[in-house]
């Protein structure tokens, strides 16, 4: 999956587009860590009683150079997306989805297109 100005996650009806204007010291404010790619990365549990490391977790993804993103909700283990819009207990994963990307929106890392 490329970096994209504008993403859509899988299930979702909202658009959001990155902030061409964001400043690396941004991410760090909240929470994003530096990969060995030079990419930024931020994970988030959407199962906070089940620990980062055996949720369903939202990762968001930007680029070395600023200039694009990835959203996708994935398994425990990372590599392979879910939707959680048609999960047994979409209620509770869609709550906490939205409140970790209302935080990037209100932090201007994101906007809702």
């Amino acid at each position: 999956m490329a970096f994209e100005t504008t993403v859509k996650v899988t299930g979702d009806n909202v658009v959001y587009q990155f902030n061409p204007q964001l400043k690396q010291y941004a991410l760090g404010d909240t929470g994003f860590v530096k990969n060995n790619a030079g990419s930024y990365v931020m994970k988030r549990s959407l199962e906070p009683e089940k620990g980062l490391d055996n949720a369903i977790k939202l990762k968001v993804v930007v680029d070395k150079a600023l200039t694009g993103i990835k959203i996708k909700t994935v398994n425990p283990s990372g590599n392979a997306t879910v939707n959680i819009f048609k999960h047994k207990q979409h209620e509770e994963l869609e709550k906490m989805y939205r409140f970790y990307l209302n935080e990037l929106v209100e932090r201007e890392i994101i906007t809702i297109k």
